[in-house]
């Protein structure tokens, strides 16, 4: 947690991007005299008002730059780029499969914004949230317990796809439709 690596002289902080809309906002309505161009931010991506920004005839890729050129100057951010954009934007393969994995144009954001290490989106307030894709804070636990359950331990990368055909295959029964994951032959006798 940023709190805890802090006090360890360890560089770390919180980026609240929530509460960057509304001085975007106000920025945007000074440069395009339209207000609200901004309307939310959720998982380190920027959504912009779409229906506002159509009415009243404005260029979209005019205010993503613009979004973009504001972040990339704050604290704790690594990246920002347009959301569209992934595949062109130079990342790591691990970051570019996470983020095309979850992209999905009619729920993802406009924007999007890649924390430095040990930076988590949020408050100070403390706590964490498992949204990054650093291996520190992406890394969730898996148990498994129970009839058909060989005893042991892995540390190999497994994903959540490859829950839902692991649990068909302890069950006999046909995977799911639309299932893309592995089953896990290591976790059964």
């Amino acid at each position: 947690m940023p709190g805890f690596l802090k006090e360890h002289n360890i560089p770390a902080g919180n980026s609240d991007l929530l509460a960057q809309v509304g001085i975007m906002n106000s920025l945007l309505k000074e440069k395009f005299n339209v207000d609200k161009l901004v309307v939310s931010t959720d998982n380190a991506q920027i959504y912009l008002n779409h229906h506002l920004i159509d009415s009243v005839q404005l260029d979209k890729k005019e205010i993503v730059n613009w979004v973009i050129s504001y972040l990339s100057n704050k604290p704790g951010i690594a990246r920002v780029f347009a959301i569209e954009k992934i595949m062109e934007t130079t990342l790591n393969n691990k970051q570019k499969d996470m983020l095309n994995n979850g992209y999905y144009p009619l729920r993802s954001g406009d924007i999007q914004v890649i924390l430095l290490p040990q930076y988590i989106e949020g408050f100070a307030g403390g706590g964490t949230n498992h949204g990054l894709w650093n291996p520190y804070d992406a890394h969730i636990p898996l148990l498994w317990f129970g009839w058909g359950i060989k005893h042991g331990k892995s540390y190999r990368e497994i994903y959540m796809t490859d829950i839902a055909p692991t649990l068909a295959s302890l069950l006999h029964i046909q995977m799911p439709s639309g299932c893309i994951g592995h089953v896990l032959e290591d976790v059964m006798k």
